[in-house]
């Protein structure tokens, strides 16, 4: 039973306090306590000071009116959280004011006081008063305060309102006795007790009800009223912000609002209490209690909001206008419900609020629906929206008891909750709202009450209870929710009015309507002290002695678990696919480990790693683990060591830092339990390697787990107990009820509790003691493995290594001091200390463990002895785990922390050798896109032969592990060497430092991390050693000399110092050679100096007009050689017959060369000993009308001495003829020409009258013509060759640049004469008529040369025509490679980084475009020698390069002899071999390169590359296959042969293998190829063959091998397996090939994307047949995997003629047959005749067939025919630089423009890229053709038009659109305002040049040009950018006289330039001219 009030208060107006002088500073004026009863403190309730402030809670005003009596309730909250209603009736009382001062003291006084009183109104909102005036009658507020801890407020406003009706209507009734019964006499009964009936002595009847639950939070129909005036939303948010414990202040007019809006709010939060600041309604003087940091609710007036307005933290309620603002600096913001929550409460308010919303929109709603039901009241409505909040928080605390953690029972039960364990079982760890709930005080409380499992249990319990059943109904039928939410509306409805339905008729007095405005009403009488004292004792007296309410409590039980989380969770969608049989691996894979099935183990890992990205893996790994934990330790081996702790390492890192799913508390104890034995004595725990992690920094982790495992050692303390005593079989037990289980800690706990009456005091001692001991031991426990990881295990070699300390701690800035780990020396250390002491980390750990005692200690209750102890216990244990951690960390550091695999050897090939020790790497994927991606990484190790560097391995993906990964290339073929460093391996989860990548000119790859084994000097050393072989001492280092082959004794060169190797040596050298050209003496020197290797910068504009200088400076026949040029070589008549029976000389037998043919020719010995040109073979063919000295004396005319030789003939009589372009008179030619002993060098070298009778009599020998028309007897058919040529020639377009140049070399040229051969085409000005009519001539010999060509002269009756080509050069052949290796061996993945494909790259790398070329031009050699019948002659650069390439590709096409293996052999020995293509200049092989870094030059491959286009167009017209193609390109460059190590055929015969190959003469390959010892030794007489050469000033050495020839090595090969044959060769087919030629028809070899891991690359024989001696029969039939990019497809699946072959071979065996030869058995196979298919056939078709296809051969040839009048029909566009700032079209791709990188016509307006302008139409279309005009008009050119050659398709597009423009011709010449010679002053510190001006009125622009004849300007003036012209100072001109008048200046908004005219009239003239532009 308890009072119905405390105590009764008057509090009225403080006059006194107005009048003190205290107050003239403008005090607050405040009311007073007039009489409170009972005087004296209750016992239990002290009386609360200053309840006068809450009276009035806008201050005590006083009024001039009298106001109607108000009444409301405040809330105050004690000191121990418990509420105090104070409930408030406020009425008015007369008050006068009499004057008490002097006048002049009062007016100050009252001014003052006035001005107080109004800035406080003013303050509150409300109207200014008056000044007070003397004698003026004032009222004053008088208050009636009931303050009780019930929240009755009805009662208290009943008993409230009929004291004061007694007062005001002075009713005969003792106010004493009113007040006293109040206070003494009426006693309320505690929740669940019946009504209570009383009256307070006033002839007034009451009735009061309890509510039946006293936990159960009353309301009225405050809940409602609150979404009434705010709505859904704002009121959810609301309470997600007062559950996050943010500040909510309600403002409104109405204190009753306030009040009913606070309790509402609160009552949602049910079943949580609010704890923080309540107070519905703050006084005015107290807003300052709004800063408080605390959360709060508060209200407050709407008149107060102006002092409100810089509150940034706080949410604002306008209750009467329905607003809630948030303020926008809110952090954090507040957070919501979880997602399904959120949306569903929203949805069942909206049911309750508005439940006709749903039928709002049906056309014919439901009318009867609402009215079957009766209306509910607000209150009911009230109580089904509390109804929802209860369910949303039995529904988010869904399994909360399963988290309660029991940590003592005795003396008093303490319970904690486990956050993470919850947030992680509910899949909530994301959720904001619930983490901050879960972490408010509200929680802490909500635990502490309803965590205890015996108590008394409420409606919320019970719908805990039930809440998971309900759910599962609900989800069946959805109509049910409603139903249930009106079922517990009904409950909470009946708390509040149990007996309602017992009406009781209350009587209350109330005083009469308008009674408080009476004006004779006295004041408030005085209440006698005594008379109510004694009332309320005897009311107390009488209370005590009646009988007491019989009250129906709910008695104390078990609280039932409810759902527990389990199945809370069965209800969540599974997130984990097939997690039943990946769980079932994990397990698997976990007993492999502890059965030492590692291998096995390994092959799981991938599948296992990625399988515990799930939580339900991670906790089953915890279990499975423990399940072999037996004892205090389990020691594994390292492998076993390593999984395990791979294991625990991906669980962890896969949890969060909170351990929601208590992953990181289940691997705590096996930390300290898994172990591995380093050494003797030296033992290393797990915690070791998992230190890493954050978790372990979490200091709540550590708390939480603390409790589980205390909760745990607590239920097994009781659970012995249990045993110990359960043969006694207490009756009524709890735990009987389930016998069959173990029980719960909180079953435990409940019996604990139920039993705690009836236990002994001694007993519950014995029982506190037992548990507090056991905390105890728990914290020590516990402090151990804080301490085992939170100390890293490299804290002593930080401690050791003082002098890096300072290093470190500046790698480290931003580190922290916290307690969290060190910096540990592993590359991804983020935390540490800022001082890495060992006994500092101590300290700090120290400091961190005792915090974490004193705070589970603390909540605990251990003593504070036992505390004491563990602080003293810590730093010992500190110290002695740091000791201890020294040892550990060397040993471990010694064993690898992965078990290394075994190291496999590569396989060598004979005489190759090991020259490093291996170095333990991982090979990394690069940018490849293939399908061995699954196969890489791969770990293994890195060899380093005197051949290979060889990566072998096996994969690291344990699904591919039994394979084995060889990827390697010759040390030879090495292009670039880089380091790379921080390469991530994904499956070891581990960043290696160092690492290597390796680039190969044989398309591959290797990009290798090393191994932290591996040390920096180890890899430093690999890189020394492979860069010395990589360029050796000289070329018998290499390993073709090394290993294979007849001995001969070597030869070295002596060591010389490096040539050039300064500039200052350049300089002198050029100097002096630049002399002696100009014919000065020079001292006779012995030995024979030349010009380095030396790539400059970029060639200028001279430079290009020459082939580039520095490009002739770099390619230039600068061959290295010590042979004395003063010293011929010796030859014997032997050695000049040897020589002659060389292979290609054979073929020029062949061919018919020799002089028995009688063809005019003969085998010439004339550069026997290399002394014409030392680039040539020694046996050359010539001319029978030329003699050998003639020859020789002919060299100086022709750069490098390389005279134009024929090397193939046709049957019709046409050459092929090939040498290098012609020498040009020049500073630059004479440098170049690099001329023997033999050669005059003062010669004059433009006109060499020898040149022309040689050309004359090669000429000669050539098929006489036949005249045009009978030649050809089709005359009128369109498709004849002559009429082509004659159709084509008006059409094709010849560069403007060309006829340029052909114009300025007329005052050099004798009009009577044609150039060719090396001029850039024939002139027209001096003998027009006679061009025009040879235009159309047939030509005996047609000369391909370059454009930039010198001259050489050559009578017109020759009939020879010169036609000049575009080709790609080396610069662009290596830029194209480069490209193209970048494409096809990506180091990084270029799809992510580049958003480039591979296709993409290909086409931009121009290598396809290039091949094409290639095609094209040669195609039209084969046409002009096949159907043309002339001869042809190529004279492009120094006749080594792009000339091999073309000579070679057209004799394929022409001869079939050469598509067969052994004419292919002849045609690479004599086109590349003989004739000197540099190869080991281009493959970077030369000794003297490896410091120059000159690029690789693919010639040679495109070469190869066009083989393999023609070997796919003509599948049935080579003899070999692409095998034998892949073979040669990958042993150009590997240098295992000897046979591309040389230059030319002199390097080879000075160094006796050319002698050795001469001597052998006929003797079969097995005599030089044998097997075994007499291959590697040789025999005596094969070493006599190769004697020392005497006169080579090299020294002896010691015997070296001469090495293997790649051709013979094919030939053995090829006898023993079709390996190189095609087996679809047809060998009579003697047909000329033609091509297509676009990019279109080409495809990318496969020699540069292709490879095979399985062995490395195919090309090694010896090496990838070892074990692959496949027998066929056994493939036969059974199912075999290969794998692209892995096997060797041809092998592991071969062809079927490999198999019929195989087939016979087995056959013949089983029969004791000996087998026969491949060859024989193929060869003897009879071919079946068929029918030959005829067909009648056009002379059209066969036209077409000849001829159509060859449109590009058309338009090479009329490039140099059409050179004179080709300007009458087309002005070709001027292209001048323009900035695209918007986006434009290219006219001639169609692709966009955009930026500096246009070009724009000056004259049409087209815009082109810079690429496209060569490829665009040559004719502007703005100027038509003018009548008459025959001399060739002024046009400007393009720059670097150069009209490369396009496909084929291209071309002809063009040449058949060239009829549209030719009606239009260009004029130009009005354009040119004025034109003439002006010098011009170069800019800064440059000279005086003379240029050519053009002043143009139209375009407004004056123009400069080199030259009157050029037409590209050097540079523009814009006239609107001229400001002036003026006369100017003279100035100094070179040597010359100047006329001092001549000088003008023209200045512009840029700069000013000055100009010389050469005469004054000149100068004024051009002034005139510009001035009146400018006007």
């Amino acid at each position: 039973m308890s009072r119905l009030a405390d105590y009764f208060v008057i509090v009225g107006y403080d006059n006194d306090k107005e009048k003190t002088a205290g107050n003239v500073c403008g005090q607050p004026i405040c009311g007073k306590i007039v009489q409170r009863f009972p005087e004296k403190d209750w016992p239990d309730t002290p009386f609360i000071e200053g309840i006068e402030w809450f009276c009035q809670p806008l201050g005590w005003n006083l009024s001039y009116e009298k106001q109607e009596p108000k009444f409301f309730i405040s809330v105050l909250t004690d000191i121990d959280a418990n509420k105090h209603y104070c409930a408030c009736l406020s009425f008015h009382e007369t008050l006068a004011i009499t004057q008490t001062r002097t006048v002049d003291d009062e007016d100050e006084t009252i001014a003052n006081n006035s001005n107080g009183n109004c800035n406080n109104r003013g303050l509150l909102g409300s109207a200014p008063v008056e000044p007070i005036t003397h004698h003026s009658i004032m009222y004053a507020p008088k208050c009636l305060v009931l303050i009780s801890r019930l929240d009755c407020a009805e009662t208290f406003k009943n008993c409230l309102g009929t004291i004061y009706t007694v007062y005001i209507e002075n009713l005969p009734y003792a106010m004493e006795n009113l007040i006293g019964n109040i206070l003494g006499c009426i006693q309320v009964p505690p929740a669940g007790g019946p009504q209570v009936r009383f009256s307070i002595g006033a002839g007034d009847k009451q009735s009061l009800q309890p509510p039946q639950s006293s936990s159960l939070p009353m309301t009225g129909s405050g809940v409602y009223f609150l979404f009434k005036q705010l709505g859904i939303k704002n009121v959810l948010i609301l309470l997600c912000a007062v559950m996050t414990e943010n500040k909510i202040l309600f403002h409104s007019k109405c204190y009753w609002h306030l009040t009913d809006s606070c309790r509402a709010l609160v009552a949602l939060m049910y079943p949580f209490r609010y704890t923080h600041v309540y107070i519905p309604i703050l006084p005015a003087p107290l807003t300052e209690v709004l800063s408080t940091p605390t959360p709060f609710i508060m209200g407050i007036h709407s008149s107060l909001q102006t002092e409100i307005t810089d509150l940034l933290d706080v949410i604002v309620v306008d209750l009467d206008g329905g607003l809630v603002t948030i303020p926008d600096a809110l952090t954090p913001p507040v957070p919501i419900f979880p997602s399904p929550l959120w949306e569903q409460t929203q949805d069942l308010l909206s049911m309750i609020l508005f439940p006709n919303l749903a039928q709002a929109d049906l056309a014919f709603p439901n009318n009867e629906r609402p009215t079957s039901t009766m209306v509910k009241t607000e209150t009911q409505i009230d109580k089904e929206l509390r109804a929802i909040f209860m369910r949303l928080f039995a529904q988010l605390l869904q399994g909360y008891r399963s988290c309660l953690t029991i940590i003592r029972i005795h003396p008093k039960t303490v319970i904690t909750f486990h956050k993470a364990g919850f947030l992680g079982a509910r899949d909530l760890i994301e959720s904001e709202f619930l983490f901050r709930v879960l972490d408010s005080m509200f929680f802490t409380t909500f635990v502490n009450e309803r965590g205890p499992p015996w108590r008394a249990a409420d409606a919320w319990d019970e719908l805990y209870s039930s809440m998971n059943e309900l759910l599962k109904t609900e989800s069946q039928n959805r109509n049910l929710i409603l139903t249930h939410i009106q079922e517990l509306g009904r409950t909470l409805y009946e708390n509040e009015a149990s007996n309602a339905h017992t009406t009781y008729a209350q009587k209350v007095l109330r005083p009469p309507q308008g009674s408080f405005q009476r004006i004779h009403q006295p004041a408030f009488p005085r209440i006698s002290v005594e008379k109510v004292e004694l009332i309320i004792q005897d009311g107390i007296r009488k209370n005590g002695q009646s009988q007491r309410f019989h009250v129906t409590r709910n008695q104390p039980r078990i609280i039932p678990m409810g759902p527990r989380l389990p199945e809370a969770l069965e209800l969540r969608p599974t997130t984990v696919h097939n997690s039943a049989r990946r769980l079932e691996v994990l397990r698997t894979c976990v007993s492999y480990i502890f059965e030492n099935r590692i291998a096995d183990a390994r092959k799981l890992l991938p599948a296992v790693m990625r399988t515990l990205k799930h939580r339900d893996a991670r906790l089953i790994l915890c279990r499975e683990l423990f399940g072999y934990v037996h004892g205090n330790k389990a020691v594994l081996d390292h492998q076993q060591f390593d999984l395990v702790v791979r294991f625990m390492n991906k669980a962890l890192q896969n949890s969060s830092g909170v351990d929601e799913y208590t992953v990181a508390a289940a691997l705590l104890p096996m930390s300290t339990i898994f172990c591995r034995k380093l050494s003797m004595g030296v033992v290393q725990f797990a915690y070791t390697e998992i230190q890493d992690h954050v978790i372990w920094k979490n200091l709540q982790f550590w708390e939480s787990t603390f409790f589980q495992d205390v909760q745990a050692q607590i239920k097994a303390l009781y659970l012995l107990q249990r045993r110990q005593n359960e043969h006694k079989k207490e009756a009524n037990c709890v735990l009987d009820e389930v016998p069959l289980e173990e029980p719960t800690a909180l079953e435990i706990t409940a019996e604990q509790l139920r039993k705690s009456p009836t236990i002994e005091e001694e007993k519950k001692a014995e029982l506190a003691k037992s548990e507090e001991s056991t905390l105890y031991s728990q914290a020590i426990h516990f402090a151990n493995r804080m301490v085992s990881l939170l100390i890293p295990i490299d804290v002593n070699v930080d401690a050791a290594s003082k002098p890096k300390l300072a290093f470190r701690l500046e790698e480290n800035q931003s580190v922290s001091n916290s307690i969290m780990g060190s910096h540990s020396l592993s590359e991804h250390s983020d935390e540490g200390f800022e001082e890495n002491d060992a006994s500092e980390i101590g300290v700090t750990v120290g400091k961190t463990i005792s915090r974490f005692i004193d705070c589970v200690c603390t909540e605990g209750g251990v003593t504070s002895e036992h505390i004491r102890n563990l602080h003293d216990m810590v730093p010992g244990v500190v110290h002695m785990h740091i000791e201890s951690l020294e040892p550990v960390y060397l040993e471990a550091k010694r064993h690898p922390h992965v078990q290394k695999p075994k190291i496999q050897t590569p396989c060598l090939l004979p005489g190759e050798e090991l020259t490093t020790d291996h170095l333990r790497c991982f090979l990394m994927p690069d940018g490849r896109e293939d399908d061995t991606q699954c196969l890489i990484p791969a770990e293994g190790a890195l060899f380093l032969t005197n051949y290979r560097i060889v990566f072998k391995g096996s994969p690291c993906d344990p699904l591919f592990c039994e394979q084995t990964i060889v990827r390697a290339f010759p040390i030879a073929s090495l292009l670039k060497e880089k380091k790379i460093s921080m390469l991530y391996l994904a499956h070891l989860d581990q960043t290696l430092p160092e690492g290597l990548q390796l680039r190969s000119s044989c398309f591959q790859l290797l990009k290798i991390a090393f191994d932290t084994e591996v040390t920096l000097e180890q890899i430093e050393t690999f890189r020394k050693t492979l860069n010395k072989a990589r360029h050796p001492f000289d070329e018998f280092e290499y390993f073709a000399f090394q290993s294979y082959g007849t001995m001969l004794q070597g030869v070295v060169p002596l060591k010389t110092k490096e040539k050039y190797s300064t500039l200052k040596g350049f300089a002198k050298k050029t100097l002096l050679r630049t002399a002696k050209k100009a014919g000065f003496k020079q001292k006779a020197q012995t030995k024979r100096k030349l010009m380095p290797e030396y790539e400059m910068g970029g060639g200028s504009a001279d430079a290009l007009e020459t082939h580039s200088i520095d490009d002739e400076l770099e390619d230039g026949d600068e061959f290295e050689t010590q042979q004395n040029e003063a010293m011929p070589r010796l030859l014997t008549t032997k050695d000049i017959e040897r020589m002659r029976e060389r292979s290609y000389v054979r073929d020029w037998k062949r061919l018919g060369f020799d002089a028995d043919a009688q063809l005019g020719f003969r085998i010439s010995n004339a550069n026997a000993n290399y002394a014409t040109c030392r680039t040539y073979p020694a046996i050359i063919v010539a001319p029978v009308h030329c003699s050998d000295a003639a020859m020789t004396h002919l060299g100086r005319c022709f750069k490098s001495q390389r005279i134009p030789l024929p090397t193939w003939r046709h049957n019709n009589g046409s050459l092929l003829i090939r040498g290098a372009q012609p020498n040009s008179k020049s500073v630059i030619g004479m440098i170049k020409n690099t001329t023997g002993a033999n050669t005059m060098a003062h010669n004059d070298v433009t006109h060499y009258p020898e040149q022309d009778k040689y050309l004359m009599a090669l000429i000669n020998t050539m098929p006489v013509l036949t005249p045009l028309n009978a030649l050809n007897q089709y005359t009128d058919m369109n498709l004849s060759i002559n009429s082509l040529l004659g159709h084509g020639e008006e059409h094709q377009s010849l560069t403007p640049e060309f006829m340029r140049k052909q114009r300025s070399n007329l005052n050099v040229t004798d009009g009577s004469k044609v150039n060719i051969a090396g001029n850039k085409g024939g002139t027209m000005k001096g003998n027009e008529r006679s061009t025009a009519a040879n235009a159309f001539r047939k030509m005996r010999l047609y000369a391909l040369g370059e454009k930039s060509q010198a001259k050489s002269n050559l009578n017109g009756d020759f009939c020879a025509d010169f036609i000049p080509v575009d080709y790609p050069d080396i610069r662009q052949s290596r830029s194209a490679f480069k490209k193209l290796i970048r494409a096809c061996m990506p180091s990084h993945n270029i799809n992510e980084v580049d958003c480039q494909s591979f296709v993409k790259m290909v086409e931009q790398s121009d290598w396809l475009q290039q091949i094409s070329t290639l095609l094209q031009l040669s195609g039209a050699v084969v046409d002009l020698i096949d159907l043309q019948e002339s001869s042809v002659m190529l004279s492009l650069e120094d006749g080594s390069d792009v000339t091999a390439q073309l000579s070679s590709i057209a004799q394929l096409c022409l001869d079939p002899y050469y598509r067969s293996i052994d004419g292919f052999r002849v045609l690479v020995e004599k086109e590349w071999l003989a004739f000197g293509h540099r190869f080991a200049h281009r493959s970077n092989l030369k000794p003297s390169h490896a410091s120059t870094n000159i690029a690789f030059a693919p010639t040679f491959l495109q070469f190869l590359d066009v083989v393999y286009q023609l070997q796919r167009q003509f599948p049935m017209a080579f003899e070999f296959n692409d095998f034998y193609l892949r073979f040669l390109a990958y042993h150009v460059v590997s240098c295992r042969f000897r046979t591309f190590l040389f230059d030319c055929e002199l390097e080879r015969y000075d160094s006796g293998i050319a002698s050795m190959e001469d001597k052998r003469g006929s003797l079969s390959t097995k005599h030089i190829f044998g097997g075994g010892s007499s291959a590697a030794n040789g025999s005596d007489d094969e070493c006599s063959v190769y004697p020392l050469d005497i006169r080579s000033p090299r020294t002896p050495n010691q015997m070296n091998r001469i090495g293997h020839s790649i051709f013979d090595y094919i030939e053995r090969q090829h006898n023993k397996s079709p390996i190189f044959y095609n087996f679809l060769y047809s060998a009579n087919r003697d047909v000329v090939l033609r091509p297509q030629n676009s990019v279109a028809a080409l495809d990318l070899w496969g020699f540069y994307t292709n490879e095979e891991l399985a062995q490395g690359p195919p090309y090694d024989l010896e090496v990838t047949n070892v074990d692959d001696e496949i027998d066929l029969s056994e493939i036969k039939g059974k199912r075999m995997v290969i794998s692209a990019g892995y096997d060797n497809i041809e092998k592991c699946n071969p062809n079927a003629y490999v198999c019929l072959l195989s087939e016979v071979k087995q056959a013949e065996t089983e029969r004791g047959h000996l087998p026969q030869k491949w060859q024989l058995v193929w060869n003897n196979m009879v071919v079946p005749q068929e029918e030959s298919i005829s067909r009648k056939t056009s002379m059209s078709s066969m036209l077409v067939q000849t001829h159509q296809h060859k449109r590009s051969t058309l338009e090479i040839i009329m490039k140099g025919r059409l050179a004179g009048y080709q300007d009458k029909f087309f002005h070709p566009h001027r292209f001048e630089k323009h900035p695209y700032t918007t986006p434009t079209n290219c006219n001639h791709c169609t692709k966009l423009l955009w930026g500096p990188v246009g070009y724009r016509c000056m004259d049409c307006g087209n815009s082109y890229h810079e690429k496209c302008t060569e490829l665009s139409m040559k004719n502007c279309t703005k100027y038509k053709a003018i009548d008459g005009a025959v001399g060739p008009p002024n046009v400007n050119i393009s720059q670097g038009d150069t009209a490369s050659i396009a496909s084929s398709a291209a071309t002809t597009a063009r040449t058949s659109s060239h009829h549209f423009y030719n009606q239009f011709s260009s004029n130009v010449a009005e354009n040119r305002t004025h034109e003439g010679h002006l010098y011009k002053r170069g800019a800064l510190l440059k000279g005086w040049k003379q240029r050519w001006f053009v002043l143009d009125s139209i375009k407004h622009q004056l123009r400069y040009y080199d030259t009157s004849d050029d037409t590209t300007p050097k540079g523009i003036i814009e006239l609107a950018e001229v400001q002036s012209v003026t006369a100017a100072q003279p100035a100094q001109i070179g040597t010359k006289r100047v006329d001092e008048k001549g000088f003008f200046d023209l200045k512009t908004s840029k700069r000013t330039y000055n100009f010389y005219a050469m005469k004054a009239n000149l100068a004024q003239e051009w002034t005139e001219k510009l001035q009146a532009c400018l006007q």
